[in-house]
């Protein structure tokens, strides 16, 4: 499979980077088509994971890459940690994984385009792995210990507040986010009476002033929900695995009150 997948690139990638190969749809469709020519049956994802570490290896051979335009990512860097976060959260997997695989690519950049709709998905991808290599999406480590069998959920606020029963009554950690980033992230022993009370009253004083200058429009709200025989039961360990994620993606309203 190697040496199908390093000829395969060498035919496509008219100077274009592995990476670019594997995040741009166009040529990644052509890259694709080449393999499962000469090779059918093989996933898509092995495909592209193969090319991913054949340039990590560096046995791709002598590639001569055009030079590219360095583009900045400031503008939409936090909407591609989010999606990058949310989906690696929900199936326990690396970036380089949710880029390689079609369908995980297709719901970060489901994700991603609900809080910047006016960018570009290779360009979003591009940031997370600019994120990547700035090893600001590594793993946090109270989720690389503990196995609580969590539930990762995603809901617009507006939804939440017409529906309360989508959110479990299960012990878990909430994060709200909107346009702009993360907001506030918290943990509860019930996460819809909590969460509920945000939405309806929050006691914390800068996510209660957001809500009530900005209402819930652009709000979402991801839900980590815990199996109630599990350590995230437990308030010690949940307080954890809450402070894990406030450290990595500092929101914003966690150091305001």
């Amino acid at each position: 499979m190697r040496e199908v997948v390093r000829a395969a690139f060498l035919e496509v990638h008219r100077g274009r980077s592995t990476e670019d190969v594997v995040i741009d749809d166009r040529l990644n469709e052509q890259f694709l088509a080449l393999c499962l020519g000469s090779a059918p049956g093989i996933s898509k994802l092995d495909l592209n994971q193969t090319l991913f570490n054949l340039r990590k290896s560096a046995t791709l051979g002598p590639v001569v890459t055009a030079p590219v335009e360095r583009k900045r990512h400031d503008s939409y860097a936090h909407a591609a940690e989010i999606a990058a976060r949310h989906v690696e959260d929900k199936y326990e997997v690396t970036i380089d994984h949710v880029l390689c695989d079609p369908d995980l690519r297709r719901e970060f950049d489901s994700v991603a385009l609900q809080i910047t709709p006016n960018v570009d998905t290779y360009l979003l991808r591009k940031a997370a792995l600019g994120l990547r290599k700035k090893r600001k999406l590594r793993p946090e480590l109270i989720k690389r210990v503990a196995d609580w069998g969590s539930v990762v959920e995603k809901h617009a606020a507006a939804d939440l507040l017409e529906d309360l029963d989508l959110i479990p009554r299960k012990p878990g950690v909430y994060l709200f986010f909107d346009t702009t980033g993360y907001l506030y992230i918290g943990e509860a022993s019930n996460l819809r009476t909590r969460v509920a009370g945000h939405l309806d009253h929050s006691d914390r004083k800068a996510l209660a002033r957001y809500l009530w200058e900005k209402g819930h429009a652009d709000l979402q709200v991801e839900l980590h929900s815990f199996d109630r025989e599990s350590k995230g039961n437990r308030a010690g360990p949940r307080r954890a695995y809450e402070s894990s994620l406030i450290r990595s993606r500092n929101p914003r309203f966690n150091i305001q009150d």
